[in-house]
């Protein structure tokens, strides 16, 4: 019995060995689909080294049971520019993009008066390459931007024309090794804008192999960095637990993404459609159809989409567009990028669709320790925010950094997404424009009806940070919006268009209003004095030539002005010094007697023609006209970059802070970075403290002199505040205290030419019977 048992099971399992050989021989191994290879991040036109003439998968025969898709290829990265960067190239930017989820990687005004304050480290400009490193044997170039040094460099070899190329690798500069990125960036750090530097690249050429390439010398010429209104950005988070810092990279400028597609959809933010194909880390096909414009296209195939169903076809194209500057265009003109978004339904049946689109990211960080902008409600505004307007132009609202960076950290304590955009937008309210609007520069998504289908226009959106919340100061935090659409329903072979105007240029009154972007720039209560006061300073420039002699003369003829009013303040000031002895002699006397006292002191000032509120009252009727100076100066753009003495890097840029001295490598941070009621900002500013000083004298001057140990007291208390004050207006632009330096100037040459009054003895009249006189005085009449 046992025997027969033992040799069933043996002949059992045999035969079911034996079944499931045959099955395995029988069945063919599943091919790699293409969209589950890895392809390299490098320049779609540089040779694979792994190819080796062998069939790659996109060569591959489809699975009998699969669709005929022989459109569907891989493709590698790639960037590509728009525009130039030079002066003269006929262009104000120079736009580079990104095959990677097609979106803008970075975008640089070519107006030399527009140059970079985030790079006074880094060296001279050579140009924005791209780069990436090889093997740690040199950095290869993937683009090379029109009008950059990069672009004009001339080859030491006269057989050899045109500057550096995509797919160069440099070797060294100026003799030093760069066998990595840091190598490089720690040998461009040495050269200065305006330095002559050798450049050794290693040049593929026809051949196959390392061998092939030619080894080329190049002599460059180095600028200043110009302004990127767009750029890629990074947030280094500190160590945790001993451990290596993080390096986050920022999601770039401009993504696309689905919100819906059929039945299928995707969370909020920058969340993708489960199971499809992201089109943010897909490579897409590139077209340069001229210099100044470039398609980008991805197209969904069936077996992307085969949770709804057979034979749906989805294909999505991003173009891009400069306009070149003409002489027929005005100066505030050719700041805008077109970017038309299409969908394509190329499927035998409907399919309703509805996409998200993310804003720009990476805006400049310029002012971030002394920024002077302000919120049109409660709260301050932040280095960077969302600005928001409705179709209508009803409604504008502006979303602080602040805001959101405190709607995310209470949303990171309950588990949310920290990638998400939190603060809504306009819900079911159609947009005009949403923006990231910095300190001196604006990035603006303007709709487009020209051409766009009206019905899928974008009527909500959120905004929120980008990237993680930085850890140095929170207001330099990156910030965005996205902007949904709603769902389409598009028939077979159907395409929809969404067109966009994307401005990014500088904060110029002329500029914004070209652009309906008046709303973006904010001058506070008093804006309808600092538009004519800056009116007048840039008119005074171009007669003199210089904003800091422009600011003296506008001084001057505000105070001139006002010089009536002024005067007089100063002559009231000047009879209460001469006055301050009988007064304290009244209080003295009617010590017991307040109404005796007012009466006394009434009619006292009224002997000498004193009236002890119009020196408020004349502060009252300059406060307009001070505080709307004030915002004009700290927010005028034309300021930027104007020095005080041409030649001099003290004080080079009135909109600024003079910054005499750099101190950040030995002041403790709390006085370094902002956030701090002691914060002075890294650098040690000379003007504050003139300013400072003057504003002393002259309380030392208008000051009645202490009658007792109170008002000693309360002159000293007025001494620290304004010490305190000088504290506060420590980062305030260079150009502003200039503006306070000769109004002071003026206030104590004013107050010294009055005459002195006649402090003459009073004598009071006899009190009236209804006024009870102190014991003190009756007795002495009774002697």
């Amino acid at each position: 019995m046992e025997r027969r048992h033992i040799t069933f099971i043996f002949l059992a399992a045999s035969l079911l060995l034996m079944f499931n050989m045959l099955n395995n021989r029988n069945e063919q191994p599943e091919k790699p689909a293409p969209e589950d290879q890895e392809i390299a991040e490098v320049d779609q036109d540089a040779p694979n080294p792994e190819d080796d003439g062998k069939a790659q998968p996109d060569d591959a025969d489809p699975p009998a049971d699969k669709p005929v898709e022989k459109d569907k290829v891989k493709h590698n990265r790639k960037f590509v520019s728009l525009g130039s960067v030079a002066a003269d190239g006929g262009y104000r930017m120079l736009v580079t993009l990104d095959s990677k989820g097609a979106s803008v990687h970075r975008v640089e005004l070519s107006n030399p008066n527009y140059l970079s304050y985030e790079h006074d480290d880094d060296g001279g400009y050579l140009g924005n390459l791209a780069i990436d490193e090889t093997n740690g044997q040199g950095v290869v170039i993937h683009v090379v931007g029109p009008g950059t040094p990069a672009a004009e460099a001339v080859a030491k070899s006269g057989d050899t024309k045109g500057g550096l190329k995509p797919g160069d690798k440099i070797i060294s500069v100026n003799g030093e090794l760069t066998g990595t990125i840091e190598d490089l960036r720690a040998a461009m750090k040495k050269t200065r804008a305006g330095q002559e530097i050798e450049i050794e690249v290693s040049r593929p050429s026809s051949g196959d192999g390392e061998a092939a390439a030619k080894q080329l010398t190049f002599t460059v010429k180095l600028r200043k960095h110009p302004v990127e209104v767009i750029k890629p950005e990074h947030t280094v988070l500190p160590s945790i637990d001993g451990g290596l810092p993080k390096t986050v990279n920022h999601p770039p400028a401009f993504l696309t993404t689905l919100a819906k597609v059929g039945s299928l959809s995707a969370r909020s933010g920058l969340s993708e459609i489960k199971g499809l194909p992201s089109l943010i880390d897909s490579n897409w096909k590139t077209t340069q159809v001229s210099d100044n414009e470039v398609h980008f296209e991805l197209t969904l195939f069936p077996s992307d989409l085969t949770q709804l169903g057979d034979n749906r076809k989805l294909r999505i194209v991003k173009k891009y567009r400069l306009d070149k500057v003409t002489d027929e265009m005005k100066d505030s003109e050719g700041f805008e990028i077109h970017y038309d978004l299409e969908l394509h339904n190329e499927s035998d049946d409907s399919l309703s669709v509805a996409y998200r689109q993310l804003g720009p990211t990476g805006l400049p960080l310029e002012g971030w320790w002394y920024a002077h902008k302000i919120n049109r409600g409660w709260g301050s505004a932040g280095i960077r925010d969302v600005t928001w307007e409705s179709k209508d132009g009803s409604q504008f609202t502006m979303f602080t950094v602040y805001q959101m960076v405190e709607q995310q950290e209470n949303a990171s304590k309950k588990g949310s997404d920290p990638q998400t955009p939190l603060y809504a937008l306009g819900q079911d309210i159609e947009t005009k424009y949403s923006g990231v609007d910095a300190q001196y520069f604006n990035c603006t998504m303007i709709l487009d009806d020209a051409g766009s289908d009206p019905t899928i226009d974008l009527a909500k959106g959120t905004c929120g940070p980008i990237g993680p919340i930085d850890p140095i100061y929170k207001p330099r935090t990156d910030c965005t919006f996205t902007l949904e659409s709603r769902a389409y329903p598009m028939a077979a072979g159907q395409t929809v268009t969404q067109k966009f105007n994307i401005f990014a240029g500088p904060k110029k009154e002329d500029v914004l209003a070209q652009y309906g972007l008046e709303d973006v720039e904010y001058y506070g209560w008093f804006g309808f004095v600092s538009k004519p006061l800056l009116w007048i300073l840039h008119t005074l420039y171009g007669i003199l030539g210089n904003y800091g002699l422009a600011i003296i003369v506008l001084t001057l003829m505000v105070r001139g002005a006002m010089h009536p009013i002024s005067r007089k303040q100063a002559k009231n000031m000047q009879i209460q010094q001469a006055l301050a002895p009988e007064i304290k002699r009244i209080s003295e006397q009617y010590k017991d007697d307040a109404e005796g006292r007012l009466k006394a002191q009434q009619e006292l000032f009224k002997k000498h023609n004193f009236n002890p509120v119009g020196g408020c009252l004349m502060m009252f009727i300059q406060l307009p006209i001070f505080l709307g100076l004030y915002r004009g100066l700290a927010v005028d753009f034309e300021l930027r970059q104007a020095p005080l003495i041409p030649g001099i890097s003290w004080c080079s840029n009135l909109a600024a802070p003079d910054q005499l001295w750099y101190w950040g490598d030995i002041m403790p941070s709390f006085i370094t970075l902002p956030g701090s009621m002691f914060s002075l900002g890294p650098y040690l500013n000379i003007l504050p403290l003139v300013t400072v000083v003057l504003f002393l004298v002259q309380q030392k001057m208008f000051m009645p002199p202490p009658q007792d140990e109170q008002q000693a007291m309360q002159q000293k208390m007025m001494t620290f505040m304004m010490i305190f004050m000088g504290v506060i207006f420590f980062k305030v632009p260079a150009g502003l205290c200039i503006y306070f330096i000769t109004s002071s100037i003026w206030g104590i040459i004013e107050r010294k030419m009055l005459p002195k009054p006649k402090n003459v003895p009073v004598v009071i009249e006899a009190k009236p019977e209804s006024i009870k006189q102190p014991r003190v005085r009756q007795s002495k009449r009774k002697k």
